[in-house]
Order: C-alpha cells, then structure tokens, then sequence
C-alpha cells in the first residue's frame, strides 16, 4: 500500500510515517518546512498543500491520505487556516478518489455526562482555543457523504510513550483509565491508523482511542 501522510516531520506525523514503513508499506511524506531522516520507501516531498498542483503530483499514486495538518500554533489566524488547509485536503480527495484519515483533537468528544470535552476542565484554555480549526472542521464535514473520510480524536493526552496495542476503541465519548486519565502513547495511535488505512471501519465516521486499564 502507498499512503501519503501530511505533516510528516510533525509529532504525529513522523511516528505515522514510521509505522507505515515497519508495516512494509510506501509512503509518500509531505511537509512543510523541517524534514525527517531518510528511509527506505520513503519519498520525501517539501511543500504546501496550497500548491495544488504539487500536492495533486505528490499524492495521486497514493491508495489513501493520512492527514496530521496543523498550520502552526501560532498562525495569526489558525482557526481559518485549518478550514483553508481542509478544503483543500478534501477537494483533492473528492477529485481523486482516495480515502481521508484526518487526525483532529479531542475536543468535540463528549463527556460520559454529556458534556463536550471542550467545555469541561480536561484541556487548560490555551489549548481549547489552539484546537478551535479542528473543531470547526468536523463540525463543517462531518455530515459530507460525498468523502471518504476517517476523523480520528485521539485520548485528551497524547505522550512519547512505547507500542502497547492495549488501547481501546471508542466513536463519540471520551475514554478514562482506571486512574480516571484519558491517555494514549503516540505509538499506539499511530498504530490505530495504520491499521484503518489496512482494514478501513470507521469511513464517513470517527474513532478514537484510549488506554482503559
């Protein structure tokens, strides 16, 4: 399989990128400024999905796009530009045909009393707002039938932590841990991914994870 991966030399992205290639896949690296080691089957590709032209080159041999995008935290309007960033995304994936996984917060989840995870004390406020493009992109697609998109909102916190592949799955609803903790190794996460790329369940849904021990 040839899997594209958008924001590969993020913190998400790259262990994305590593666990498709230790799963003998393809993949195609998209990024916008630091890069990451070479590999094999590794294809490196430095620019902005804005350049639609590129972007279309870069991933139309692809079977599926795993999109890690974020503009920037500190981008002066953030919020938009992950709308801008997604319209894109999707526009070129409604054009080629290809299945969309894109990693958004936790935000939107909801709370087992059913409060959203954005509005209870889970996330300090600096990050509910830094989070606001992701919430406002699922909230806009997550109603559009003509995709193939898989949301996935990881754990409220997602560490530098080993491979378990302990983790649960979940749709809608935050998921806690013993010790009342919403938490999920970015190994295990990116895991859960790979894994929908492979075996796709949650088209035109979501999923996230979780540790429940």
């Amino acid at each position: 399989m040839k899997i594209a991966v958008i924001g590969a030399s993020g913190f998400i992205g790259e262990n994305i990128v590593n666990e498709a290639l230790s799963k003998g896949h393809e993949v195609v690296g998209i990024f916008r400024r630091n890069s990451i080691p070479a590999q094999n089957n590794l294809t490196l590709k430095k620019l902005t999905i804005f350049d639609e032209a590129d972007f279309e080159a870069a991933i139309k041999d692809c079977d599926v796009i795993v999109s890690a995008y974020n503009p920037g935290y500190y981008h002066v309007a953030q919020a938009e530009r992950f709308l801008d960033g997604y319209k894109v995304i999707f526009n070129m994936a409604k054009k080629l045909n290809k299945h969309v996984i894109a990693v958004i917060g936790a935000t939107t989840l909801i709370q087992y009393d059913g409060e959203l995870v954005k509005d209870s004390l889970v996330f300090p406020k600096p990050w509910i707002k830094a989070l606001e493009g992701t919430d406002r992109v699922f909230e806009t697609y997550k109603g559009d039938t003509s995709l193939k998109v898989t949301f996935v909102s990881p754990a409220a916190e997602v560490f530098d932590g080993p491979l378990t592949k302990q983790y649960v799955y979940g749709k809608d609803h935050l998921i806690y841990d013993s010790l009342e903790r919403s938490r999920i190794s970015v190994k295990d996460l990116a895991h859960a991914i790979i894994l929908e790329c492979e075996h796709p369940k949650f088209v035109n849904s979501r999923f996230t994870i979780a540790y429940q021990n």
